[in-house]
């Protein structure tokens, strides 16, 4: 009997960008487990707070996203097909400063807090995914990734929520999707 973890799924087109051209039932569970489970804590977390139903459902919408994205951009599948092209490397990169400019309507005086950190996260997951060596991309990556949570967690937190979210946003661009993860395997 085969493995279940290893069967293939073709996806359709609609969720290329989000799993790729194909996955395996496991990374579709654990893409979906992550997306779901943060998002749950976060809305939770919002829905106590007493926020108003839209800022919940803007956050959900940014949860989903970036916590999905952290496991699914590590698949063999999402990394083939962001690898498979310069362009759509550019374009998901360039699409991620919805993110920043949702965090500064949601947290508005979180200004200086969101500016920085997603500065340091596009600068550097364009620098990894453009021009670094491919066979330095991963130890780069986790030293950026581990330079940008230090410093977003020592400064000072405006809201955990918001710290959450930025922490995911870093660990998407500059640890999960940056660097070609399966290189070595071509």
């Amino acid at each position: 009997m085969s493995d279940p973890r290893a069967s293939t799924l073709k996806i359709p087109s609609f969720f290329h960008e989000l799993l790729g051209t194909e996955s395996t039932p496991f990374h579709v569970a654990l893409t979906l487990g992550a997306a779901g489970g943060l998002t749950a804590v976060v809305v939770g977390l919002s829905v106590l707070a007493g926020d108003p139903m839209w800022r919940t459902a803007l956050l959900a919408v940014l949860v989903v996203d970036l916590a999905g994205g952290v496991v699914s951009n590590v698949t063999p599948g999402t990394n083939r097909f962001y690898r498979a092209s310069r362009r759509r490397r550019r374009i998901f990169l360039s699409l991620h400063v919805l993110q920043p400019a949702a965090l500064l309507f949601l947290f508005p005086g979180a200004i200086a807090h969101v500016a920085v950190v997603s500065l340091y996260t596009l600068a550097s997951s364009a620098f990894l995914s453009e021009g670094a060596d491919p066979k330095l991309q991963r130890p780069a990556s986790v030293f950026l990734t581990l330079t940008g949570l230090t410093a977003l967690l020592l400064l000072p937190a405006p809201d955990p929520v918001l710290q959450l979210v930025l922490v995911l946003y870093l660990w998407k661009l500059i640890l999960a999707f940056a660097p070609d993860w399966y290189e070595s395997q071509r």
